[in-house]
């Protein structure tokens, strides 16, 4: 039988439910939501309320059809959960009120989809003006129903005391509502429970446990975000015991989690914008209350949904994306957020580029780099030249005899292959220069024989010096990365045989030159060899393209469709996967077992996953990390490295901590290293093996690891091996 937490999280009107609870504080948590519903039914009817609301919108949005993800989200539910705690807090029960009581909801929902088509179009979040708009209408509307009676027992305390005093359940509930606190804390529990139209205090440091319980850096903001609140209404003379009533305070709670770390990317920018909005909030919120209070209304979360939007709206607005980040993806976390901000950070800087090879085989050496003292200067100094030198750093060969005489053939570089860097058509080509002479210079045409390449988007590469005669394409050619182009020549201002490279935005030869990374390439130092990603090569260096291999290639393709199964050795037990792609393109393995998700990319060079979901206990997440960063291409003594998400691999203790600091400063690092340890044949291995480690450190401390062993033949993937504290796992793969 599947655990508890396991049917809770694939029944899908079960998880409507809980999240349309947790929504509130921008949270899919399920033991939050569950802290919530009991929080709200302190007082059984206006929790009952509450529940039915939510059930109702959610079964009338899908029997209507609307987005069945929208409504497993809970973005529905939670403006129902307002409307109806609201209702139930406010009138009395009767046949009339649950007439009004559903109607209200369907008109909620009306209303919930009219602005959240109004509000996508301008990427804006609708938040809570559902609730405020329909709790006017119903509360204006009333007035004038004499059927319909409000509940003054939650007006007057003494009434409600006098009413339930002989509950134990109410003496309970409002156990500690007499504690001796100072009065900052007590206020910020009675925000917290009147969040949810409770007064008693437990409510409060449940609502707070659960928070803290679900992100450390959203509790540390809603703490902000009220102590400021109640600084600010001190500092003007404003009576602070307003914060607690009628949802005052939970605006200041939700702005602070909204931009502190919800729509933003938490950092010391997105805590210093909560600061600076919290005095202005307090200015719109005393401004309304004043407003609507004319018509007998209450604003209740108006001031938040006006400020959050109109600054969502005005992030939206600019042209330069310094110091605050919004969010592409919604984890509803915002410690993954920020972890996984950072790892992409640091990973995918230069993801957007395109994957620039260099445009030869074998090993050359970098003669010119960027700013070179020759002839990269100015608007030209972004450029790359290539030689090929012998183990004495000569580009060329004595002549065997004095008959034999010095020429252009005598140089190592001289006629051989130039590639295409990337996919791309042929925009020119000037094949009209004839080949200079050893020490001779062509001034007038400087570039020589060229090719111009345009990659699209804007991205164009030169390629200059190129023999005469020697193109194997033609101009309007489609290319893709690999392809034959010419050979290396000497024409131009080029005083022996040697390749320039540029990458530039325009067309025209001899253009202003773009700083513009390779995307891999192996330099060597003596016998050491290193794999770099997404570098500019230094002067002097020696480089080379990955050479990939067959068993690699084949052996990491993991084809939308396929599907893969190993079989634990002890325990025999068979695990399923499958490779999905999804809407937006992006390729991953899914574990339906485990229900978890393994995003990756393969570019040919390299396979490297890029997020993962669900089990960190499952298989599919001890493959994500033993196979984190792959290189396709066999290299006995090169280590492949790379971060891991601290979000996905820290210890629970260290990471508790970690994550109330993670927006200013991380001190704890999880690690990748990938290495060889095997291969049947060092050219053109049949069978090879892959040793991987991921360990977490705090500063130089390491208190985690895991080593992963991959065994590779008969191009795939045939053993996977995990060894963790003194055990040893071993699957195999089943065909």
């Amino acid at each position: 039988m599947k655990p508890l937490f396991e049917i809770i999280k694939t029944n899908y009107w079960l998880q409507c439910i809980l999240n349309s609870y947790s929504l509130m504080f921008f949270s899919l948590d399920n033991v939050f939501a569950a802290i919530i519903i009991l929080v709200t039914f302190f007082s059984p009817p206006i929790g009952l309320c509450g529940l039915l609301a939510v059930v109702l919108i959610n079964a009338s949005a899908y029997v209507v059809g609307f987005n069945r993800d929208d409504i497993q989200k809970g973005i529905f539910g939670f403006n129902a959960l307002f409307l109806g705690l609201s209702m139930g807090y406010e009138f009395s029960f009767n046949g009339t009120f649950v007439v009004l009581f559903i109607s209200s909801i369907f008109m909620l929902l009306l209303i919930t989809v009219w602005l959240k088509g109004l509000f996508d179009k301008y990427q804006l979040p609708f938040l809570s003006f559902p609730f405020i708009i329909t709790y006017w209408i119903v509360s204006l509307s009333s007035s004038n129903l004499t059927n319909i009676h409000l509940d003054e027992t939650h007006i007057y305390t003494l009434n409600e005391m006098a009413k339930y005093q002989s509950s134990s359940w109410y003496q309970f509930i409002h156990s500690l509502d007499e504690i001796t606190l100072f009065p900052l804390a007590l206020s910020f529990f009675k925000t917290l429970a009147g969040t949810f139209f409770q007064t008693s205090v437990l409510g409060g440091i449940l609502i707070a446990i659960g928070l803290l319980y679900f992100s450390r850096i959203a509790f540390s903001l809603s703490i902000i975000g009220f102590y400021l609140a109640y600084f600010f209404y001190s500092l003007f003379g404003a009576d602070v015991s307003d914060l607690n009533y009628n949802l005052l305070g939970s605006n200041f709670i939700f702005i602070s989690i909204a931009i502190g770390c919800f729509f933003v990317i938490p950092n010391i920018y997105s805590y210093i914008t909560v600061i600076i909005l919290i005095p202005i909030l307090l200015f719109v919120l005393l401004s309304l209350g004043k407003i609507v209070s004319v018509f007998q209304l209450k604003a209740y979360t108006l001031s938040f949904s006006v400020l959050c939007t109109a600054f969502l709206f005005s992030l939206n607005q600019r042209w330069l994306h310094h110091y605050l980040h919004l969010i592409t993806i919604q984890y509803f976390s915002a410690e993954k957020t920020i972890y996984k901000y950072l790892n992409s950070l640091q990973r995918f800087k230069n993801e957007h580029l395109y994957k620039i090879a260099l445009p030869f085989s074998g090993e050359w050496n970098v003669s010119q780099g960027y700013n070179g003292k020759i002839t990269h200067l100015g608007d030209w100094s972004k450029a790359l030249d290539f030689v090929i030198v012998d183990s004495k750093s000569n580009t060329y060969r004595e002549p065997t005899s004095a008959r034999e005489g010095f020429s252009r053939e005598n140089f190592y570089c001289y006629n051989k292959e130039i590639y295409a860097p990337y996919d791309g058509y042929v925009y020119d080509i000037i094949n009209t220069v004839e080949e200079n002479d050893v020490g001779e210079v062509d001034t007038e045409r400087n570039w020589g024989n060229t090719i111009i390449i345009n990659h699209l988007n804007g991205l164009f590469s030169q390629i200059s010096h190129i023999k005469k005669d020697s193109f194997g394409v033609f101009i309007g050619q489609y290319i893709s990365k690999g392809t034959y182009l010419a050979t290396c020549g000497n024409s131009g201002r080029s005083p022996e045989p040697h390749i320039h490279f540029q990458l530039q935005t325009v067309p025209t030869i001899g253009a202003q030159t773009l700083e513009y990374p390779i995307s891999y390439f192996i330099e060597r130092n003596g016998i050491e060899k290193t794999l770099k990603i997404s570098e500019v090569p230094a002067e002097g260096a020696f480089i080379s393209n990955v050479q990939v291999n067959e068993l690699l290639i084949v052996g990491f393709s993991f084809l939308p469709g396929q599907k893969i199964s190993f079989q634990n050795e002890s325990t025999k037990a068979i695990i399923n996967w499958e490779v999905f792609t999804d809407a937006y393109n992006r390729t991953y393995i899914y574990c339906a077992e485990s229900n978890s998700y393994a995003y990756f990319v393969n570019d040919g060079v390299m396979l490297y996953f890029t997020d993962f979901e669900g089990d960190r206990s499952s298989l599919l997440f001890n493959f994500y990390l033993a196979s984190y960063r792959q290189l396709l291409g066999y290299y006995e003594h090169i280590s492949v490295k790379d971060n891991v998400p601290l979000i996905h691999f820290n210890n629970p203790f260290i990471q508790f901590f970690q994550d109330f600091v993670a927006p200013f400063y991380v001190f704890t690092k999880a690690n990748y290293t990938s290495t060889f340890s095997y291969a049947d044949n060092v050219y053109a291995p049949q069978k090879a093996i892959i040793n991987a480690e991921v360990t977490a450190k705090f500063i130089n401390h390491t208190f985690k690891k895991i080593n992963f062993k991959l065994e590779l033949k008969d191009n795939k993937i045939q053993r996977f091996i995990i060894h963790h504290k003194h055990k040893t796992e071993i699957y195999t793969i089943v065909s």
